[in-house]
């Protein structure tokens, strides 16, 4: 089956400067992708490539199997796009908006109503359907530019920075629109909110100075490192026990009120819990609490970025 999208050792030069280098990845049908990088690392130049304004310097970008540069009708009518700044016309009603992005899509006349109906409704604009899209807010302006890109249930769907100017409620209603175009599109999403995109997205690129540094599971790039926290009364030489399991890179033990506390560092693809919680029974200690911490991934970005940069 073809994938959704593909981008073939993709470059991208302004001057002597390259601003993307031989970049490769595909994405099937239902994908939802985190694309992340530093500011300047690519990111808004790969996207420019993939919607067709600008041209790539080498290599090959396909969408639905249509070759974006070869046949770019074909593709750019598979795709819906969000820029980091929604294009608004501010002396247009919500509904006078999209009823002209409708055309610019080649909607039939016939179907408009009910597509911006569909859209207004996912992206909670109702009750502004018929406000100027210069009297909006911040949030609700971003919301419009996500209707759009929405409008006519696009194959792959392209959002930079979806979430921009939405408060933590917006937020909330963002991400319930996101995980519901996944169901049917291919979703490419830059953020550089990265707690937000854990919640939404199963897949990460990372592009650091125009490199795809990482292509893969978003679970796996926040297990640079497994930690459990341990909390436990009474017992005797539990520290040093812990220390000595298998996978166990540190313990960092604390005194409270009520007993101990340790963090415990391991190698991510060792599950410990059994061997903490028998250890500490062993030893004579009443176990209160034992819970797996995800490592945050902001931490795992910069170390993911630190470990390429001082690689041989």
């Amino acid at each position: 089956m073809t994938p959704m999208l593909t981008f073939d050792s993709v470059s991208k030069r302004y001057g002597n400067r390259l601003a993307l280098s031989n970049v490769s990845f595909s994405a099937e049908k239902g994908e939802i992708i985190a694309l992340l990088g530093r500011n300047g690392a690519g990111k808004s130049t790969l996207m420019n490539i993939l919607t067709g304004y600008i041209s790539m310097t080498e290599g090959r970008v396909q969408a639905g199997g249509h070759d974006v540069q070869l046949d770019p009708m074909a593709a750019r009518k598979l795709i819906g796009y969000l820029p980091e700044q929604p294009p608004l016309y501010p002396d247009m009603t919500v509904t006078e908006y999209l009823r002209y992005c409708a055309e610019l899509k080649g909607i039939a006349r016939k179907n408009q109503r009910s597509a911006m109906d569909d859209v207004i409704q996912r992206t909670g604009l109702n009750e502004y359907a018929r406000r100027l899209s210069g009297r909006l807010s911040k949030g609700y302006r971003q919301r419009l530019g996500v209707a759009q890109a929405l409008l006519g249930s696009p194959a792959l769907l392209v959002l930079d920075e979806p979430g921009s100017g939405l408060d933590p409620l917006q937020m909330l209603q963002m991400r319930d629109v996101i995980r519901a175009a996944g169901e049917t599109s291919t979703v490419l999403l830059s953020s550089h909110i990265l707690s937000e995109v854990t919640n939404v997205c199963s897949r990460a690129l990372v592009l650091d100075r125009g490199v795809l540094r990482y292509d893969g599971d978003m679970r796996t790039l926040l297990q640079g490192e497994g930690c459990l926290t341990a909390v436990w009364q009474g017992g005797n030489e539990i520290e040093p026990r812990l220390r000595a399991l298998p996978g166990v890179r540190s313990v960092t033990c604390t005194a409270e009120a009520d007993g101990f506390r340790a963090a415990i560092l391991h190698d991510p693809a060792c599950d410990l819990r059994a061997a903490v919680s028998q250890t500490i029974q062993a030893c004579g200690g009443t176990l209160l609490e034992l819970t797996p911490r995800q490592e945050a991934l902001e931490t795992a970005f910069l170390r993911l970025l630190d470990e390429k940069e001082v690689a041989p």
